[in-house]
C-alpha cells in the first residue's frame, strides 16, 4: 500500500489528541474539581484580551497543545519539567498541526519528524498503552523515508534531524548587538506587585505576564532559500503564525528572527529580512503602523491588557507594542488617582523591568505616552 504523508500525520495527531485529554484531565482533577480543563483556556482567553469568546473541546489538539506548553496561571506548567522538554515537543506539534489545519503537503521526512515528536511526548508522558500505537504509526513513516532514501531503516533514522530546538548555527549575516541590549539593569527591577493582581479565578488572581515562545527547529536553512514556493511558504507562515499567537502583540523583527531561528539561523541579511517579513504580512497577521504583528485573536483598537516581566525577560523594551506601555500607564492612573507624570513614567517602567533611560527607551516611553492624550 501506498504511503500517504498526511494520511499519516492526521493518524499520529488523532491518536494524540486521543491520549492527551485523559493525561490532562488525571493531572488536573483536584485542582479543577467538577470543571472541565477547558475552563482554563477560557480564563487565559479573558485575561489575554482575545476579542472573540472561543467554545473549547476537550478532544480538540490545539486545545491540548496550548494547555501542555503555555503557563497556566498560578498552575505554572504543570506538565513540564526544568528542561521544559513538553513545551518544545509541543511547539513543534503546534506548527505541524497549523500546517495539516491548511492543507500543507507534508514530505515523508516531515511525516516521520511528526510522528517522533508525538512518540516522545507519550514517552514523557508514560503513557504505555497510548505508545505502541504511536510507535507503529512512527514505524510506518520510517519504512517509507528508508525506500524513498534507499537505506536501511536504521540509517534513515539515524540521519534524519528529529531533535528539538537544535539550532544549526549558520549565520547569514554578521553578528550584531541585539536590538534594546543597552537597556541591561545593574540589578534585577522587578513589577510592583500591584500590577499583576486581577480579579479571583480559578487559575488564581494573578495578571498574565510576559512568556517568551520555545523556538523549535522545524526545518533548515533551506526551507528558506526555497521561498516563494508554496511548501516553504506554507511552513514558514504556519511557524509565525504560532510564535505571534503566543507571543504578540510582537514586534516585527523579533518575530522575523524568531521564525528565521526556526528555520535554522541565528541572524538574517536584510534580503531575506524582507522576504520573511512579506510572509508574515501575507499570512493573515496584522502589522501595525509601529511594526508589531498582532494575532487573529486580539482586536488593537480595543485590547486593554498588558503583560509585566522584571528586567532578566527576553523582551527588549523597545520591542513592547506602545499600545501595551500606554495600557499599563491606564491601569496605574487609574489606581492611583493624582500622580504625576514622572512618577507615572517611573511606575510604568519598572512594570516592565526597566529604569534605566536610555534614549531609546525614552523615545519609545514618550511615543507610547503620547497616547494617553
Amino acid at each position: 500500500m501506498t504511503f500517504k504523508p498526511n494520511l499519516s500525520v492526521k493518524e499520529c495527531l488523532d491518536h494524540l489528541a486521543d491520549r492527551l485529554d485523559p493525561i490532562i484531565a488525571s493531572r488536573l482533577a483536584k485542582d479543577l474539581g467538577d470543571h472541565p480543563w477547558t475552563v482554563v483556556l477560557e480564563i487565559l482567553d479573558q485575561k489575554k484580551g482575545f476579542s472573540k469568546g472561543y467554545k473549547y473541546w476537550t478532544h480538540d489538539l490545539q486545545a491540548q497543545l496550548r494547555m501542555i506548553t503555555e503557563r497556566l496561571g498560578d498552575f505554572g506548567y504543570p506538565f513540564d519539567d526544568r528542561q521544559r522538554t513538553v513545551s518544545t515537543l509541543g511547539n513543534e506539534l503546534r506548527i505541524a498541526r497549523k500546517q495539516m489545519a491548511h492543507m500543507h503537503s507534508f514530505s515523508v521526512e516531515e511525516a516521520f519528524r511528526a510522528n517522533d515528536f508525538c512518540v516522545r511526548l507519550l514517552e514523557h508522558f508514560e503513557d504505555g498503552d497510548g505508545l505502541e500505537e504511536a510507535k507503529r504509526i512512527r514505524h510506518e513513516a520510517l519504512v517509507a523515508l528508508a525506500a524513498e532514501e534507499g537505506v536501511t531503516e536504521q540509517v534513515a533514522a539515524a540521519t534524519t534531524v528529529v531533535q528539538p530546538a537544535v539550532r544549526i548555527e549558520t549565520v547569514d549575516a554578521p553578528p550584531e548587538k541585539a536590538v534594546g541590549a543597552t537597556e541591561e539593569e545593574p540589578e534585577v527591577v522587578t513589577p510592583d506587585p500591584s500590577v499583576l493582581v486581577r480579579e479571583p479565578s480559578v487559575i488564581g488572581d494573578k495578571r498574565l505576564e510576559f512568556e517568551p515562545w520555545t523556538v523549535v527547529q522545524i526545518g533548515g536553512v533551506e526551507i528558506l532559500d526555497d521561498l516563494p514556493k508554496k511548501a516553504a511558504k506554507e511552513k514558514v507562515r504556519a511557524a509565525a503564525v504560532e510564535i505571534a499567537t503566543y507571543e504578540g502583540p510582537i514586534h516585527l523583527d523579533r518575530l522575523v528572527q524568531m521564525t528565521a531561528q526556526s528555520f535554522g539561523l541565528q541572524r538574517v541579511r536584510a534580503s531575506r529580512e524582507k522576504k520573511l517579513a512579506y510572509q508574515i504580512q501575507q499570512a493573515g497577521l496584522l502589522v501595525d503602523a509601529d511594526k508589531f504583528v498582532w494575532p487573529g485573536e486580539i482586536d488593537p483598537g480595543v485590547w486593554s491588557e498588558f503583560r509585566p516581566n522584571d528586567s532578566t525577560a527576553d523582551r527588549p523594551f523597545v520591542h513592547i507594542s506602545p499600545v501595551e506601555i500606554a495600557n499599563s500607564a491606564q491601569f496605574i492612573q487609574a489606581k492611583w488617582p493624582g500622580i504625576s507624570a514622572e512618577e507615572l513614567a517611573v511606575a510604568v517602567l519598572r512594570t516592565f523591568g526597566r529604569q534605566r533611560r536610555t534614549r531609546p527607551v525614552a523615545n519609545h516611553l514618550a511615543k507610547a505616552m503620547s497616547r494617553l492624550a
